[in-house]
Protein backbone atom coordinates (compact mmCIF):
# COMPACT_ATOMS: atom_id res chain seq x y z
CA UNK A 1 0.00 0.00 0.00
CA UNK A 2 1.72 3.45 -1.57
CA UNK A 3 1.39 6.48 1.10
CA UNK A 4 0.17 9.21 -1.05
CA UNK A 5 -0.63 11.80 0.76
CA UNK A 6 0.11 12.21 4.90
CA UNK A 7 -1.22 15.77 6.14
CA UNK A 8 -2.97 17.57 9.00
CA UNK A 9 -6.33 17.84 9.90
CA UNK A 10 -8.28 19.48 12.88
CA UNK A 11 -9.31 15.64 13.48
CA UNK A 12 -5.57 14.41 13.50
CA UNK A 13 -3.55 13.40 10.33
CA UNK A 14 -5.41 12.27 7.11
CA UNK A 15 -3.03 9.79 4.95
CA UNK A 16 -4.25 9.00 1.13
CA UNK A 17 -2.81 5.60 -0.03
CA UNK A 18 -3.78 3.89 -3.27
CA UNK A 19 -6.59 2.21 -1.05
CA UNK A 20 -7.89 3.98 1.32
CA UNK A 21 -8.79 7.20 3.27
CA UNK A 22 -7.68 7.17 7.20
CA UNK A 23 -7.77 9.58 9.81
CA UNK A 24 -5.37 8.75 12.76
CA UNK A 25 -5.83 10.08 15.84
CA UNK A 26 -3.50 10.14 18.68
CA UNK A 27 -5.14 9.00 22.30
CA UNK A 28 -2.21 10.00 24.54
CA UNK A 29 0.79 7.54 25.27
CA UNK A 30 1.18 5.03 22.07
CA UNK A 31 -2.37 4.34 21.99
CA UNK A 32 -3.65 5.32 18.67
CA UNK A 33 -7.29 5.48 16.65
CA UNK A 34 -8.15 4.88 13.23
CA UNK A 35 -11.04 5.56 10.91
CA UNK A 36 -10.74 4.29 7.59
CA UNK A 37 -12.83 4.56 4.37
CA UNK A 38 -11.66 1.94 1.20
CA UNK A 39 -10.44 4.31 -1.77
CA UNK A 40 -13.31 1.58 -4.11
CA UNK A 41 -16.47 2.15 -1.62
CA UNK A 42 -15.67 6.06 -1.91
CA UNK A 43 -18.58 7.94 -3.62
CA UNK A 44 -18.34 11.86 -3.34
CA UNK A 45 -16.40 13.99 -1.74
CA UNK A 46 -17.96 17.23 -0.22
CA UNK A 47 -15.48 20.58 0.13
CA UNK A 48 -15.69 23.51 2.32
CA UNK A 49 -14.28 27.11 3.32
CA UNK A 50 -13.48 25.97 6.83
CA UNK A 51 -11.50 28.75 8.36
CA UNK A 52 -10.41 32.28 5.81
CA UNK A 53 -6.78 32.74 5.65
CA UNK A 54 -5.87 35.13 8.90
CA UNK A 55 -1.96 36.51 8.72
CA UNK A 56 -1.13 34.56 5.71
CA UNK A 57 -1.54 31.08 7.28
CA UNK A 58 -3.82 30.17 4.70
CA UNK A 59 -7.21 28.90 6.02
CA UNK A 60 -9.09 25.70 6.01
CA UNK A 61 -10.94 23.50 3.96
CA UNK A 62 -13.37 20.90 5.29
CA UNK A 63 -12.98 17.49 3.20
CA UNK A 64 -16.25 14.58 3.54
CA UNK A 65 -15.60 12.09 2.00
CA UNK A 66 -18.57 9.75 1.61
CA UNK A 67 -18.64 5.93 0.85
CA UNK A 68 -21.48 3.28 0.23
CA UNK A 69 -24.04 3.43 2.89
CA UNK A 70 -23.80 5.43 5.86
CA UNK A 71 -19.66 5.90 5.57
CA UNK A 72 -18.58 9.43 6.14
CA UNK A 73 -15.15 10.19 7.14
CA UNK A 74 -14.29 14.50 7.98
CA UNK A 75 -10.80 15.85 7.81
CA UNK A 76 -11.46 19.50 8.52
CA UNK A 77 -9.03 22.37 8.19
CA UNK A 78 -7.00 20.83 5.62
CA UNK A 79 -4.73 23.26 4.05
CA UNK A 80 -6.28 24.57 0.53
CA UNK A 81 -3.79 23.51 -1.70
CA UNK A 82 -3.05 20.28 0.11
CA UNK A 83 -7.75 19.67 -0.18
CA UNK A 84 -7.48 20.88 -3.67
CA UNK A 85 -5.03 18.13 -4.26
CA UNK A 86 -6.79 15.41 -2.53
CA UNK A 87 -10.42 16.50 -4.28
CA UNK A 88 -8.32 15.95 -7.91
CA UNK A 89 -7.03 12.72 -7.26
CA UNK A 90 -9.98 11.40 -5.85
CA UNK A 91 -12.47 12.70 -8.24
CA UNK A 92 -10.47 11.85 -11.28
CA UNK A 93 -8.64 8.67 -10.56
CA UNK A 94 -5.58 7.83 -12.84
Amino acid sequence: MQELIRTRCKQGTLVITDETITIERKLGGLAMKQQTLYRASLVGIDSKLGAMSFFGLGGGINLTFRGQGADVLKADLVKPRVAQEIVGMLQHPQ
